[in-house]
């Protein structure tokens, strides 16, 4: 019996950390990717599921519900292939929720497999505190992107090297549709 205890323990405390991995690969119907958790980070694919979430990043030793900073990475809806035009889009919707604030362009260049990027720094205001960076990638018929959240504003500069970071190790997979 007490063997039997033993085993279901570390077959529950196995599943706990399973979800808390170095890569990851974050996956839609029109493209997929993987990436690499910065060093210090985790990247947790069961964390963000109820806010939609299928791949959170955070500092090991902290959870996704308390953790600062914070990362997710996530497939654009299909109707989007155009990374230009989906920041746009997104940039729009945000600034009629959160009223007016500043958008800079502060990086761009290739990830590891070669796909295109633009990071842009989002400054907080009155109505939306946080400070924000966001990577959009240019995949093939689809657009990543990563978004780097902190409320702190010391944090967010000690730490958004860790967004390009992320970035810079996507590569973008093929996707087969299967035959029905």
């Amino acid at each position: 019996m007490h063997a039997f205890i033993s085993f279901l323990m570390l077959a529950f405390t196995s599943h706990l950390v399973a979800a808390e991995v170095a890569a990851a690969i974050v996956h839609g119907p029109k493209a997929a990717f993987n990436i690499v958790a910065p060093e210090k980070w985790v990247i947790d694919n069961t964390a963000g599921a109820e806010d939609g979430l299928p791949c959170v990043l955070f500092h090991k030793g902290q959870s996704w519900q308390t953790a600062d900073p914070l990362m997710y990475a996530k497939i654009a809806s299909v109707t989007y292939e155009d990374a230009e035009a989906f920041a746009k889009i997104a940039i729009a919707a945000a600034k009629k929720d959160r009223g007016e604030f500043e958008v800079k362009r502060v990086a761009s260049g290739k990830t590891k497999g070669g796909q295109a990027y633009f990071i842009n720094e989002y400054a907080p205001n009155e109505t939306y505190p946080r400070h924000e960076r966001v990577a959009y990638v240019q995949l093939t018929n689809a657009v990543a992107y990563i978004v780097f959240s902190s409320d702190k504003g010391e944090v967010f500069r000690k730490e958004q090297d860790a967004l390009q970071q992320v970035t810079e190790s996507l590569s973008a997979m093929t996707v087969k549709k299967e035959d029905s």
